[in-house]
């Protein structure tokens, strides 16, 4: 059961290379045909060895040494590891967190019918990433993945903004089929209601609720933040996070729709069926990602409203590039390590442009799921809908810039059910800083600004009557 996931969220994504977190964290779906779903289990309960194991190939990964890293996985993974993937996989670490200077010790995170996953830390010039290395009951690697930094168990967390006082209410709710609901919330205002509510759509790549990355929660930001606003959110674990072997059965099938798409119809008919909803008045919001496919959500599911943030518009394999040339120049300088990586994804980028339309891949994501995003035109099909619009984008935000912003502007022409506005100060979490945004950033908890969550408030309780700014 070979599980090669170097995965894609942001956009993100995800120090992040990412349209929204396109690789939320760094960026690929690779090989991935199941995945087992952890359970707890106390650290004595396993053996050393296996973490002795998920260390050691995560040293030879880092090492480009393709024979040792091959030697440690099972037949599927060896295979699947050439020499190419594991170049390609140290080229999207090193153009997000620079020039590896170290690995930590792995540490078991999770384990389940014999199967171990262990994080191993790397440690950059500009910031953090873990490999999460999977191990079989043979001892053998069966699984790779890459994911935010996540310090070890009894590491001090920093705590964000929302953390703090009394919390809202909240409802816990399971979205989607019931054969593989997902676990979500519902968070509420104080009162009897009926509230008008928002869906929170992810942004790419394996998430949970919180759109937790290093520390940082924006969806429970905006959740807590609207909700002494007076609107009621619904958020819930993304399905590539809570539930992947439901969408490895659609094998290359797959695409955004069984991702994403479908679940976030679900929620807005979930919530149209609680007793504390105006049915009238539940609008979806997509972050990155969520952003581009927010217009087939809400024309699916009749949504009465859509909040496009930091949403994206242009094809993955362009704005990968985009990003990778971007965190290699970001400090003014560029290494010869720095260099090569921009190339060989230059080529990457080449040989999925130059394959057989719909046969492409890039980054081991599959050629339908790639085909399924460019074939839809986020913008036009936004203007299609008979619905008011808010779109909102961070000037800083290298992800899902202002390329992505003017495309949306050209798109949904100004009116009193179309409004912009633009933060000079916010990167592509929605959080404030100053200067160049970079990979290193977000290895820094921060909130969202209460500022963005103010004008999504008024948004859905006033419509654009205010003006665009």
């Amino acid at each position: 059961m070979a599980r090669l996931l170097i995965q894609p969220r942001y956009t993100g994504a995800r120090a992040w290379v990412c349209a929204g977190a396109w690789l939320a964290v760094v960026g690929f779906a690779g090989l991935a045909p199941a995945q087992v779903q952890p359970a707890e289990l106390a650290p004595a309960q396993v053996s050393a060895a296996p973490a002795a194991t998920a260390e050691s190939f995560a040293t030879a990964v880092v090492a480009r040494d393709g024979a040792a890293a091959r030697a440690l996985g099972d037949a599927k993974l060896a295979a699947a590891m050439t020499d190419a993937t594991i170049s390609q996989i140290m080229a999207a670490v090193t153009a997000q967190i620079g020039t590896i200077t170290g690995t930590d010790a792995a540490w078991l995170e999770t384990a389940e019918s014999g199967f171990t996953h262990h994080r191993v830390a790397l440690r950059g010039e500009k910031g953090n990433l873990d490999f999460q290395v999977v191990v079989d009951g043979n001892g053998h690697v069966a699984g790779l993945w890459l994911k935010p930094h996540q310090a070890a168990p009894g590491t001090p967390a920093e705590a964000t903004a929302t953390d703090e006082g009394p919390q809202p209410r909240q409802v816990e709710v399971s979205v989607g089929p019931a054969d593989s609901a997902l676990p979500g919330i519902l968070t509420l205002p104080e009162g009897d209601g009926p509230f008008p509510a928002v869906v929170l759509v992810h942004g790419s790549g394996p998430s949970d609720r919180d759109g937790n990355v290093s520390g940082n929660r924006p969806y429970r930001d905006i959740a807590n933040g609207l909700a002494t606003k007076g609107v009621a959110t619904l958020r819930y674990d993304k399905r590539s996070f809570a539930n992947p072997r439901s969408l490895m059965a659609h094998g290359a099938a797959m695409t955004v729709q069984h991702e994403s798409i479908d679940d976030a119809v679900a929620a807005v008919a979930l919530l149209r069926t609680r007793p504390e909803i105006d049915p009238a008045r539940v609008y979806v919001l997509g972050h990155s990602l969520g952003g581009m496919v927010a217009p087939r959500i809400a024309g699916q599911a009749k949504a009465d409203g859509m909040i496009i943030l930091a949403g994206a518009t242009r094809p993955l394999p362009e704005v990968v590039l985009e990003q990778v040339r971007y965190i290699a120049a970001v400090d003014d300088t560029l290494t010869m390590d720095e260099v090569i990586e921009n190339e060989r994804m230059a080529e990457s980028v080449k040989r999925y442009r130059e394959a057989p339309a719909g046969t492409g891949t890039f980054m081991g994501l599959p050629a339908g799921y790639l085909a399924d995003l460019e074939a839809h035109d986020a913008p036009a099909e936004a203007a299609a809908l008979d619905i008011p619009v808010l779109v909102l984008q961070g000037a800083r935000d290298y992800q899902v810039t202002m390329e992505d912003f003017r495309r949306w502007q050209a798109a949904l022409r100004p009116g009193p059910r179309t409004c912009y506005k633009v933060y000079g100060d916010l990167d592509h979490l929605m959080r404030a800083g100053e200067g160049k945004s970079k990979p290193a950033d977000y290895t820094t908890p921060r909130p969202v600004a209460p500022m963005v969550i103010e004008d999504i408030a008024r948004f859905v309780q006033q419509g654009c009557a205010s003006p665009r700014r």
